[in-house]
């Protein structure tokens, strides 16, 4: 029986090697196109090259404006040189390319409705795009078209908190815990759909004053906190009785932290 095995095995292997070894030729052919149509260069100089960019409306169109630093754009040497400190921009709007930026600003004609991610990545003149220790050197942004207000996204913020736990998902996931004796929170996907929820009014933080700016990244560093603590029990690495304490300690601390904040805010300090 082993010797019929092992004969099936091997004429498999000779003559269906695509059988035995598509998953990992699959693997290394995507990995091989993305690098041949996305080539990077490292920058090597001392002064990094830096984008910042921002949206600017103008009328009913947006202007993207890009401020650049150790970079220069460079229409006129287009596949000439592949330095990383001359070159272009590369505009990506929810990961589809847009097209070239060589000045700034520049019109966007048009904006995807909903939430959007813009995004600028530095090149070369040569089409390689600059990195510096392996990851690219881009900046993004991220805005919702048409516009909303901050009330809005406050609104929007919490309607999809409450859907973390009343969701179909959240119903199930708060079902399966309960039935192991664990709260809602006792579970890092739910605080991972909870700082999520929060995140989503970030493009407001201008607008914030700065006691909402304070309570805002208090509550943040708070959720990624407790979130490496429940998957440090969900992973067996604490107990549940060591998890429950910590996380206490971790939710008190955010009153305790804006009270402070409040109190430094406040005309007399709170004396």
């Amino acid at each position: 029986m082993k010797l019929k095995k092992t004969v099936l095995y091997f004429f498999l292997l000779i003559f269906f090697p695509g059988m035995t070894f598509a998953h990992k030729d699959q693997e290394a052919r995507i990995k091989f196109w993305k690098e041949y149509y996305n080539p990077k260069v490292e920058v090597t100089q001392e002064k990094v090259p830096e984008i910042k960019i921002n949206l600017q409306k103008i009328g009913p169109f947006f202007q993207l404006h890009s401020k650049l630093k150790n970079f220069k754009f460079t229409p006129d040497r287009d596949m000439k040189d592949n330095n990383t400190w001359t070159g272009y921009g590369k505009l990506y709007i929810n990961g589809k390319f847009i097209t070239r930026i060589y000045n700034s600003p520049i019109f966007l004609k048009s904006i995807p409705e909903g939430n959007n991610e813009i995004k600028v990545i530095l090149s070369s003149n040569m089409d390689h795009d600059l990195s510096i220790n392996k990851k690219l050197i881009s900046d993004q942004i991220y805005m919702r078209f048409p516009e909303y207000n901050f009330a809005e996204a406050r609104a929007e913020a919490h309607g999809l908190f409450v859907q973390c736990e009343f969701s179909e998902k959240g119903k199930a996931r708060t079902k399966k815990l309960a039935a192991i004796g664990l709260k809602a929170f006792e579970s890092s996907e739910y605080l991972q759909c909870e700082y999520n929820s929060n995140k989503s009014i970030e493009p407001f933080i201008g607008e914030m004053t700065k006691a909402q700016k304070g309570h805002y990244d208090i509550v943040n560093s708070s959720l990624k906190e407790r979130i490496r603590l429940w998957k440090a029990y969900e992973s067996k690495e604490i107990n549940i009785n060591e998890a429950r304490e910590k996380n206490l300690i971790l939710v008190n601390d955010v009153d305790i932290k804006m009270k402070k904040l409040v109190c430094s805010l406040s005309k007399d300090g709170c004396r």
